[in-house]
Parts: structure tokens; C-alpha cells; sequence
């Protein structure tokens, strides 16, 4: 993987790696959840619409760990996730130092939702990148499945936005 005019390139890319890194992004989106539910505590209506969110991430890193398990069993794994992670930004939490850190930037309900409509649409474009550059045909349909739920989730957020509470 290498970036080329602020955009993540991939280069060679395998099952293993796309599921390590979707790992890591569903576990940093059921931070970014819970952090945003305490930020949105007060509002009903969207308390509830996160809450099924981090029922949604949390299905997805089950996903996610599941395949690397399944994987694992059959090729050596060298290197551990960290390995993989630490030198890699998937430009969707990495600009800040933490989840906690990118909430406490949230001072209202309507920037927390925008940044909620912007979380998903990176989520979607990465797992759109993994897609196009793993060859086995399960996984790309595996992957088009969570794509297709994210972008439920992405109009979820929109649908929030447009809300006439926030007009």
C-alpha cells in the first residue's frame, strides 16, 4: 500500500491483510459509537439510531475476526496486526490521536451527525479498495455485504440530519 496524492493506493493486497485492517476499522467505529451515544445522551431519536449502529459494528468485527480465525488455520500469519496497522493510515480515525479525543471535537448534534455521514462514506470507499484488490470471489462478496450495510448506515445518518428538530 503506498498514498499518492493524499489517496490510498493498494497495491498488492491479500484476504488476510484487508481482513486485518476491517478489523481494526469496525473496532475503532464501536469507539467512535460509544463515544458519539454519550455525546447524543440527551436525544432520544438518536440515541437509539447509534445504539443499532454499535449493534452493526459489533456484528461486522464478529464478521471480521471470524474469517481472520478461519484464514489463520490455513496460512501463516508473520506479522501481527499491529505490524500491519501502525504503519498504515486508512484515513478514517487516524488524523486524530484517539476515538475520545475526534468526539471531544463534537459540540453539537449536527456536526456529530455529519461526522457520522463521513465515517461511513470512508468505511464504504475503503471496503470498496479491499473489494477491487482481493481475487477470491467469496471474500469480494463477503466484503460487497458489508458495503451495502454501511451505506445503510451512511443514509441512516443523513436521514437523521434532515430531521426538522435541527431546523
Amino acid at each position: 500500500m503506498r498514498k499518492k496524492n493524499n489517496e490510498l493506493i493498494i497495491t498488492d493486497f491479500n484476504e488476510l491483510e484487508a481482513y486485518k485492517v476491517a478489523s481494526k476499522i469496525e473496532q475503532d467505529g464501536i469507539e467512535f459509537y460509544q463515544e458519539l451515544s454519550k455525546t447524543l445522551k440527551n436525544n432520544k431519536v438518536t440515541q437509539d439510531k447509534i445504539s443499532f449502529l454499535l449493534q452493526e459494528e459489533k456484528k461486522h468485527l464478529k464478521f471480521f475476526q471470524e474469517r481472520l480465525f478461519e484464514i489463520r488455520k490455513n496460512i501463516e500469519d508473520n506479522f501481527e496486526e499491529d505490524d500491519l496497522l501502525k504503519y498504515m493510515d486508512y484515513g478514517i480515525f487516524n488524523t486524530f490521536k484517539d476515538i475520545a479525543t475526534l468526539t471531544k471535537k463534537i459540540d453539537d448534534i449536527k456536526k456529530a451527525l455529519g461526522l457520522g455521514v463521513a465515517v461511513e462514506e470512508k468505511s464504504i470507499k475503503f471496503y470498496e479498495i479491499c473489494k477491487n484488490n482481493v481475487s477470491a470471489q467469496n471474500t469480494k462478496k463477503e466484503i460487497d455485504k458489508i458495503i451495502e450495510e454501511e451505506k445503510k448506515h451512511k443514509a441512516l445518518f443523513e436521514s437523521l440530519l434532515n430531521l426538522e428538530i435541527w431546523k
